[in-house]
């Protein structure tokens, strides 16, 4: 019998396997808010190790997502976006740095904002 873990683990597989290219894109953007909420809680709890783990894979997401970037097709947009994931990273290494609760309250508020026209965009 699956455990709970492995069931969850299989529906995210099933989920990321059958996903559009464009609810990939939503997928990673709820990981990266759901990891700079968790590293939020982490700094209130004070648990260094679990902030830093948390910041790392929302800058993992974010590298993902600039990489994603289609410069050829979205012209003007696109090094526009590359410059907000640059700039979310960055608040991303500060944050980890100066275990700054600000920073990560930023960069969920831009990701937020992002996430909510990227599924306009996507119909």
């Amino acid at each position: 019998m699956m455990n709970y873990q492995q069931t969850n683990q299989s529906y995210l597989k099933n989920q990321v396997m059958s996903a559009s290219p464009a609810q990939l894109i939503s997928m990673l953007m709820a990981g990266a808010i759901k990891n700079v909420k968790l590293a939020q809680k982490a700094i209130e709890a004070e648990d260094k190790p679990k902030t830093h783990a948390k910041i790392l894979l929302a800058q993992d997401i974010i590298l993902e997502l600039k990489y994603a970037v289609n410069q050829d097709v979205e012209g003007s947009v696109g090094p526009e976006l590359i410059n907000l994931y640059d700039y979310m990273y960055e608040q991303l290494v500060q944050a980890n740095i100066n275990n700054d609760s600000a920073k990560l309250a930023e960069v969920d508020t831009l990701m937020t904002d992002l996430l909510v026209t990227w599924k306009q965009l996507e119909g």
